[in-house]
């Protein structure tokens, strides 16, 4: 290839090309030495200062820069600031009501000892223990108790209700087959 000088008269003229300024100060002399610059790192919290017995505070003069008559502050002053504590809202604690507990107790010994008496009086317990659950607001609990007596009671009173119906239904055949049998004698 053939390769020509170029001519800086033929080359085109850009116009508008900023050149790098002058620098506004005077060069170093070449046996001066210039020190590296050390990174600036911003203070991650201002300084806080603590009066002396001196004076007052220059209200003129920055939070981050002591000013005189003033000494820098304790160590413990760079310390998170002491918010006041979060409190959670005061919830009463719950409780069991009495009278559902011995509501299905009594329902559960209605099987075994007298089943009548004890399920009826646990019915009468679960209908306090409603009321008494109902009016507290939900600071007191066992509904799930008090339901759980009324079924067994019931369930204990309806079993014996046709125990005793039945047993009287029988009473009246032996009565009626033994008033027959008197007579054919």
């Amino acid at each position: 290839m053939n390769q020509q000088p170029i001519d800086p008269q033929d080359s085109p003229v850009v116009e508008d090309v900023p050149t790098p300024a002058e620098p506004s100060w005077p060069a170093p002399a070449a046996d001066t030495v210039v020190p590296a610059a050390e990174p600036v790192v911003p203070a991650a919290e201002p300084i806080v200062v603590a009066p002396q017995a001196s004076g007052a505070p220059d209200p003129q003069a920055p939070a981050q820069w002591p000013t005189a008559g003033y000494a820098a502050a304790p160590a413990d002053a760079y310390a998170p600031a002491a918010y006041p504590a979060y409190a959670a809202p005061a919830v009463a604690p719950t409780q069991t009501s009495s009278n559902a507990i011995i509501a299905i107790i009594l329902a559960v010994l209605s099987w075994a000892v007298c089943p009548i008496i004890p399920a009826v009086i646990s019915l009468v317990f679960a209908s306090m223990a409603t009321k008494e659950i109902e009016a507290s607001g939900g600071r007191i609990q066992g509904q799930g108790l008090v339901t759980a007596s009324k079924i067994v009671s019931w369930i204990n009173i309806g079993l014996w209700a046709a125990v005793v119906v039945v047993g009287g239904f029988m009473v009246v055949l032996i009565a009626i087959a033994g008033g027959f049998s008197s007579n054919a004698g």
